[in-house]
């Protein structure tokens, strides 16, 4: 038989009545289980046993396959309406947090806890009607269980992780990474570590383990100053999560100070200066003023001043400016520098002078201290014979001016300031002197001025003198033309040099010098003065000083020309000629007169 001649009218009849009997039997199901679940949800309600009748309410409410009584059922789940919100509110935070679980989202989680307490806060509150119903559904939906569960999880991961970043710190293990675990730990609930002192003392020994190892390695490494930042850090982090760590700055005191202590013992000042500053800096921003470190640090750089004391006084100047350079970055070392520098340059104050600090760079030098308004002044002949002056003022400066070639530089036998020539001048005056055969030297001075250095005078002798009343000199053995050598030569400054003026006679020791135009106010007194000797033209010997005219009586000379001539004048007066006629003048009484025409070499 085929198919085509088995498929009768009858058999697809059969068919079809089997196909629309399906769906009757299926309406028919639901109608029972409702009409059931509607029965037993009464008598669960009438019982008391609320959370099983909203389950049958609910279940009924569901059921579409046949409309019966809805309203009762309709008021009794808005009745029930909080056990269906609990009992929906549970099932979703399983399902959510499974899928955390699943996937480690622990920011995930902590949201999962946080909306768990919110609903245990509307429920569970004292008094409340649903405690008991709360309770119930929670049990049975195991939330708490998942919970403690993947509280557990997180917890023992994260531990783990620190203690691996402990290990790890001196091997460059993130620390940002490990820190984000502390914070973590610290968000999870007290109950899951069994109370309040249990996660204190586990986490406190977890952290500690893993800071103070990394600060360790920090210092082991030689990186202070980044155990100082990492400290500060942590510090401030902590901070931020209302958490105290006092094993950080018990850590940091103990690593600053073997290490302070190592740059001490081993003389590296330089290295100490730089850690202590950094630690200062450190303790700072800590907010701490009372430390052994700082206690450390303080006397370390006492010792170090004092020390450096001792150099100055030793005359190790080098040793005690470097020493205080190296102090420089934690002390403030400028007046001790300063005054090492001071001293050095008045024990040494060639080191002024350009290129002093090499040997052989002056052939002579000269110095003072504490004169002409500087702290040290000296004075040098260069390698090229020139003059070259330097000091230093009272605030460490130092200026310098360079002079001109000395005559005879080659023959230079001293250098040395002249005090009574600078007192009288007002400015340093340095004099050069070159010895000859004959016993007599050329004595070259220089004027130095904030505008340069500048010729004083040049003369040979044996030596001479500045005569303070009137500001010459007088030099002795001379040596001047016209066989005036072995003869006391005088000096005068003209235009700010000192020129020759006239031979000293020493019958004159006992004359005044004076202008003539002043003759009338030293009546009867001994005096000289220079002039120039003319015969008018009468045949008498004058002598004209200051555009005045003297009649000379007594050894009066027999030379014309300039003259210094010494005697008295006793109130008398004579008749001489000159261009204006017969005029009466001052007789001056002449001892001795002295031609002044000779002129120096």
């Amino acid at each position: 038989m085929t198919i085509i001649r088995a498929i009768t009218l009858r058999n697809i009849m059969i068919i079809l009545c089997i196909l629309m009997l399906l769906p009757l039997g299926q309406k028919a199901l639901g109608i029972k289980n409702k009409l059931q679940d509607v029965q037993e949800a009464g008598e669960l309600y009438a019982a008391g046993e609320l959370i099983a009748a909203e389950n049958r309410y609910r279940q009924a409410a569901a059921n579409h396959a046949i409309s019966y009584k809805e309203e009762e059922i309709n008021e009794r789940l808005a009745e029930l309406a909080p056990i269906t919100s609990i009992r929906s509110s549970l099932s979703r935070l399983s399902l959510t947090l499974a899928d955390q679980l699943t996937v480690k989202d622990f920011a995930g989680m902590m949201e999962s806890y946080a909306a768990l307490l919110s609903l245990k806060s509307k429920y569970m509150t004292p008094g409340s009607p649903y405690e008991a119903y709360y309770r119930q559904l929670s049990a049975d939906s195991g939330l708490s269980d998942k919970m403690t569960a993947g509280f557990r999880q997180f917890k023992e991961e994260y531990l783990a992780g620190l203690a691996a970043g402990s290990k790890g710190a001196d091997s460059g293990t993130d620390s940002g990474s490990t820190d984000n675990l502390k914070w973590s730990l610290l968000q999870i609930p007290a109950d899951y570590y069994g109370g309040t002192a249990a996660k204190d003392k586990l986490l406190a020994a977890s952290f500690k383990a893993h800071d103070t190892a990394r600060l360790k390695a920090l210092a082991a490494a030689g990186s202070f100053g980044p155990m100082l930042e990492s400290a500060l850090s942590m510090e401030e982090a902590y901070k931020n999560h209302s958490y105290t760590a006092p094993w950080l700055s018990k850590q940091v005191q103990e690593s600053a100070s073997l290490i302070l202590n190592k740059d001490l013992d081993g003389d590296l000042t330089a290295a100490f200066a730089g850690h202590a500053a950094r630690y200062r800096s450190y303790a700072a921003s800590a907010g701490i003023t009372s430390s052994k470190v700082l206690k450390l640090i303080d006397n370390s750089i006492a010792r170090l001043l004092r020390e450096g004391a001792r150099h100055v006084r030793g005359g190790r100047y080098a040793d005690a400016i470097r020493l205080y350079a190296e102090l420089a970055p934690v002390q403030d070392t400028s007046k001790e520098t300063a005054a090492a520098t001071l001293a050095w340059n008045m024990a040494e104050p060639l080191r002024l002078l350009p290129g002093g600090e090499v040997p052989g760079s002056y052939s002579l030098t000269a110095s003072v201290t504490d004169k002409y308004g500087a702290k040290v002044a000296v004075a040098g002949v260069d390698a090229g014979g020139k003059l070259v002056y330097a000091e230093m003022s009272g605030d460490g400066t130092v200026s310098t001016r360079n002079g001109e070639v000395i005559p005879g530089s080659g023959m230079l036998s001293a250098l040395s300031f002249d005090e009574a020539l600078s007192a009288y001048s007002e400015v340093p005056v340095v004099v050069a002197n070159s010895g000859e055969t004959d016993g007599r030297s050329i004595f070259t001075g220089y004027t130095i001025r904030p505008e340069g250095i500048s010729l004083l005078f040049s003369f040979t002798g044996s030596s001479y003198e500045l005569m303070a009343e009137d500001g010459s000199i007088r030099v002795m053995n001379t040596d001047l033309a016209d066989g005036a050598a072995g003869r006391t030569a005088i000096f005068r400054q003209v235009n700010g040099a000192y020129e020759f003026s006239e031979l000293y006679q020493e019958s004159a020791a006992t004359y005044t010098p004076i202008d003539a135009a002043q003759l009338e106010l030293h009546l009867n007194e001994k005096v000289m003065f220079s002039c120039e000797i003319i015969i008018d033209s009468a045949g008498r010997t004058v002598a004209r000083a200051n555009g005045r005219d003297l009649l000379l009586q007594g050894e009066v000379p027999l030379f014309t020309g300039p003259a210094a001539v010494s005697g008295q004048f006793g109130n008398e007066f004579g008749e001489v000629e000159t261009e204006l006629g017969v005029q009466s003048v001052p007789v001056f009484m002449v001892d001795s007169a002295q031609s002044l025409s000779l002129m120096a070499p």
